[in-house]
């Protein structure tokens, strides 16, 4: 018999093979069937089984039909694995090229469509994993979410650098004395910059969710709103005066060991705060 395709006279097979590119809210198909052989078999089951794989899934009801149609793509060249290649006689007949394609009816289309949807992929992966963009691209992810907190990625993101600013000004001091403690205190400031950056965009959206009314029905929320929200406040306003303080100070006297105590001690006042939120958040299950 004659393949279909081709019009090789040999060994062939009635197989159906489909290919879907998905288009968000619409969507492009193919389809071919009839007796093939075994080479037009080979190149439209992978044409259209790889195009499918790769580009079928963007739209609802190509997000449901596509796994139907690399299971149905399989299952019919496996249907057709022992097909024999035509005899050396047929190998006379002129060959067609490569199976047509749908859209554009070009190997570009795919090819640019393709790039597109992975960009686009990327995009989002790199958007929404957070702690491996900051590990790995932080200048990339500060990019992606330095804007007004909008989504839960924003939060995360902010969350990070908040709790990661929070421990290198809470590391420990290695000097004594305060001449060597001033100068050790006052080249921690850039992480102070970059806490009080972030702690106007949390305060910001803590405003914005107060007018919502958003922790009205979650607990974890709520915290967030009556423990973190206040205690991040403090803490940065605690630290900024103790900073201020300090660039102004050269030495301490007993005129002034009075100011320095009680700035500490609001720092250390709303350092416990914050921790107290963290036990509460743990207790609630809100860490998970």
């Amino acid at each position: 018999m004659s393949c279909k395709i081709c019009g090789i006279e040999g060994p062939t097979k009635d197989v159906t093979f489909y290919q879907n590119i998905g288009m968000l809210v619409t969507r492009q198909w193919a389809k071919v069937e009839g007796e093939l052989c075994r080479p037009c078999i080979g190149r439209y089951f992978r044409s259209y089984t790889l195009t499918t794989l790769f580009l079928g899934w963007w739209g609802v009801i190509s997000f449901l039909v596509t796994p139907f149609i690399l299971i149905n793509n399989v299952f019919q060249y496996l249907r057709a694995n022992q097909l024999a290649e035509p005899g050396i006689g047929a190998m006379n007949v002129p060959n067609v090229s490569d199976p047509p394609f749908v859209g554009s009816g070009s190997f570009k289309f795919k090819v640019i469509y393709g790039m597109v949807i992975g960009l686009v992929g990327l995009g989002l992966l790199a958007y929404y994993n957070v702690g491996f963009m900051e590990k790995h691209a932080p200048a990339i992810n500060a990019r992606l979410h330095g804007g007004e907190i909008t989504d839960e990625a924003d939060g995360e993101y902010v969350g990070s650098k908040i709790w990661n600013d929070i421990r290198s000004l809470e590391a420990e001091y290695k000097s004594k004395g305060w001449n060597e403690f001033r100068p050790e205190l006052l080249s921690r400031e850039p992480y102070l910059t970059e806490l009080k950056l972030q702690n106007d965009r949390l305060q910001r959206r803590m405003t914005t969710e107060r007018s919502q009314n958003l922790g009205a029905n979650d607990v974890c929320e709520q915290l967030a709103l009556d423990e973190m929200s206040p205690a991040l406040d403090a803490y940065t306003k605690a630290l900024s005066n103790l900073f201020v303080f300090t660039k102004s100070t050269t030495e301490i006297t007993k005129e002034n060991s009075a100011e320095f105590d009680a700035l500490s001690s609001k720092e250390s006042d709303s350092l416990d705060q914050l921790n107290q939120f963290i036990t509460d958040n743990k207790k609630h299950g809100c860490d998970k």
